[in-house]
């Protein structure tokens, strides 16, 4: 499968394909506006936890919510309650053209920088670069603008008015950390490092302590680090090349398989890292190890003068660590589920918190800056809670405050949150159900959502997602499925489903597939699949090997043509991604694993009155930098051509199987379709909660008929 040699002739055939799915989905308009109006009363809660408030430099920082749900950022002088809006996240759109994305104040809080993508005629941040703006700040209230630096992706500040941000290439890799000294020309910035290799990604961050800028040049698999102390002056250097070698220390040299990720603090560096058991060992690293947690002294931070600081066993994983003076807070995942350990540095003990709905949600730590802080401040998501928030106290480790919000509309205690585990071969497979209570007792089936994702060891979180709550109070239950290449059991568990092992994470969701239908939990006219990016490859393949497990699939911007983008080295991130699938243009091993479970290349012809295929519903955009448009238009094309979806064709059970795909010309990889039906009230919504709208309408209808 190659790129389209006309863009006139793609243009066209995704406005015929768009034209035909909106008007086969016109029937479902007022089922459609039903939905969102329901997804709409879901975000009214009682109460929101209150802003965190982080005190440095006589100020207290927060960001707050306007009426219009846009994020604020504020901050007040500690002794006095007079507010001072930093950046409104709406006006910013609405007067400057950009959208919000991160926000970070100077050491010596005179200014502050953000970074903000150029908003596009449809209103949306198309762009995988963003505009660094920095604005000077006064007691009196005053924000100005002072400059504007183009093409950043990540920044950090410097001392004295300087600022380190990382560049995209054509090919949005970040590939260069370039520092520069505000109310200066761009023209004038230093290089600091320039990574060449194209399978890395360069980023740019700073200690907590603020002594040191670290420089991580990782690929998928690996990670190579380097500091820097904050007052070097790169300006005096210029010159002498990319690598600065005076100024930058390596701390341990890149090894296949081994990441580490490094803080500073109290005169050592604390360093969290999957390498072997003798840090300084470079043999092979073939069975990915786990995760722990070792340190190091500022002046011999080399690998050879690593030792361990604590460790977890190889079924956990470790997510998050947030330094402090007198503890370390660790986020692990067990079994899927997740734990937070808090480590006292003076008792060299260690203990866990206590966390809310049976551990069956998703646990963030907010970060802290202020590194002699006695208290963390933790925030929760449960599928069934929006947003809830606990303050532990370190030493006591008691709860100190805590504050939910559960939609108005929904009372938490009818519904059900719990894990089950489905023997596969060798392995359990993790399977998260969310379901009324009621379907728990019912001895019939219910109709099934199955969310599936697998890849970059990412976890599938139990968290709250809007739109499957219109769902959920249908009856529905929502199965999500932990499948091999997520991070959920740990690092070998990732590396289990992707490269030579993709394959397992198919089979790992046809497994979890078989458990609901053999507990009679659903059936196969009642059972809906999807997935997103990678977890459209997942789906993909999964409806090549077993379409009549489903009755409806949908496969948002689906990864569904691996084995040709992996062949282009010129499309963006070819080379950033081989760790993931291989690269089969140098590798006939990896050609030869890519072509057995690509979704466009085994497409069976199997659409028949004994084989019913079950419907399908993809969405695209055509500004997606990540998964271009053509991938899913053309697998779209073949499955037309190739598994009979040219017309209607009757099931068993009696309804159609239709193949639907809507294209939006301005949608980019990390935006919802909105569904431009004719009816404008269904569009009164906002994007997401359309696009939403339009695909349950869609599972419902399926699985209905």
């Amino acid at each position: 499968m190659q790129r389209p040699q006309s863009e006139h002739e793609l243009a066209e055939y995704l406005r015929q394909e768009t034209q035909y799915a909106r008007n086969a989905m016109k029937g479902s308009a007022r089922l459609q506006r039903q939905i969102a109006a329901e997804m709409h009363q879901a975000t009214e809660v009682h109460t929101m936890p209150p802003p965190v408030e982080t005190e440095s430099g006589g100020f207290v920082y927060y960001v707050r919510q306007n009426a219009g749900g846009s994020t604020v950022y504020c901050r007040r002088p500690a002794s006095a309650r007079s507010e001072q809006v930093l950046v409104d996240g709406e006006q910013l759109a609405r007067r400057d053209g950009y959208e919000l994305r991160t926000l970070l104040v100077s050491d010596d809080h005179d200014c502050f920088a953000c970074l903000a993508a150029p908003l596009h005629d449809s209103h949306k941040a198309l762009s995988e670069s963003s505009s660094l703006l920095v604005y000077s700040l006064s007691i009196s209230g005053e924000v100005k603008l002072v400059e504007t630096l183009e093409n950043a992706f990540n920044f950090a500040f410097g001392p004295r008015n300087t600022v380190f941000y990382t560049v995209l290439d054509e090919k949005l890799r970040a590939h260069r950390v370039m520092g520069h000294r505000i109310g200066r020309p761009q023209t004038e910035d230093a290089v600091v490092f320039d990574e060449p290799d194209a399978e890395c990604f360069v980023d740019i961050t700073r200690t907590k302590d603020k002594r040191y800028h670290i420089v991580n040049s990782s690929t998928l698999d690996s990670s190579e680090l380097r500091v820097f102390r904050s007052d070097c002056d790169f300006w005096q250097t210029q010159g002498c090349g990319s690598s600065h070698c005076d100024q930058i220390r390596l701390i341990r040299r890149r090894q296949k398989n081994v990441e580490y990720f490094i803080d500073h603090h109290s005169g050592e560096f604390v360093i969290l890292t999957n390498c072997p058991k003798d840090p300084s060992s470079f043999d092979s690293v073939v069975e990915p190890l786990p995760f722990r947690l070792l340190r190091a002294p500022t002046e011999q931070p080399e690998a050879k003068d690593w030792t361990e600081l604590l460790s977890v066993s190889d079924s956990e994983r470790i997510e998050d660590v947030e330094v402090f003076e007198k503890h370390i807070v660790v986020s692990v995942k067990r079994q899927g589920l997740p734990a937070v350990v808090v480590y006292n540095r003076q008792l060299d003990s260690r203990a866990e918190l206590r966390l809310p709905y049976n551990g069956n949600c998703t646990v963030r730590p907010e970060p802290s800056p202020q590194y002699n802080a006695s208290t963390i401040r933790l925030s929760f998501s449960s599928p069934v809670h929006l947003e809830s928030a606990a303050e532990y106290n370190l030493d006591s480790l008691d709860m100190c405050n805590s504050w939910s919000a559960t939609p108005l509309h929904i009372d938490s205690g009818d519904f059900v949150v719990r894990q089950v585990r489905v023997p596969h071969g060798d392995v359990v497979v993790p399977m998260t159900l969310i379901h009324p209570e009621a379907a728990y007792w019912s001895q019939n089936a219910s109709p099934t959502l199955i969310r599936v994702y697998g890849a970059y060891g990412v976890s599938l979180e139990p968290e709250f997602r809007l739109e499957d709550i219109p769902l959920l109070r249908r009856g529905w239950t929502i199965a999500l499925a932990h499948v091999r290449g997520g991070g959920e059991l740990g690092r070998q568990w990732y590396a289990g489903g992707k490269g030579f092992n993709k394959h397992n994470s198919i089979a790992d969701l046809l497994a979890c597939t078989r458990y609901l239908l053999e507990k009679n939990w659903s059936e196969a006219s009642k059972l809906a699949l999807t997935g997103a990016s990678a977890g459209g490859l997942v789906v993909g393949a999964a409806l090549n090997a077993e379409p009549s497990y489903f009755r409806a699939a949908a496969l948002h911007v689906p990864f569904v043509d691996p084995l040709s983008s992996m062949l282009d080295p010129d499309l963006p991130l070819t080379g950033v991604e081989v760790s993931e699938w291989g690269n089969p243009l140098a590798n006939l091993q990896d050609y030869d694993a890519i072509s057995r479970y690509a979704p466009y290349d085994n497409i069976k012809a199997c659409l028949s009155a004994d084989t019913p295929m079950p419907s399908i519903l993809v969405t695209a955009g055509g500004q997606d930098k990540r998964v271009s448009v053509w991938q899913p238009a053309k697998w779209v094309a073949r499955m037309r051509s190739k598994a009979g979806y040219s017309t209607p064709t009757a099931t068993k059970h009696g309804s159609s199987s239709k193949l639907l795909f809507l294209a939006s010309a301005n949608a980019g990889h990390f935006h919802s379709y909105n569904s431009s039906s004719d009816d404008s009230d269904v569009h009164d919504n906002s994007d997401f909660i359309a696009a939403h709208a339009l695909r349950n309408a869609f599972f419902i209808t399926e699985t209905s008929e």
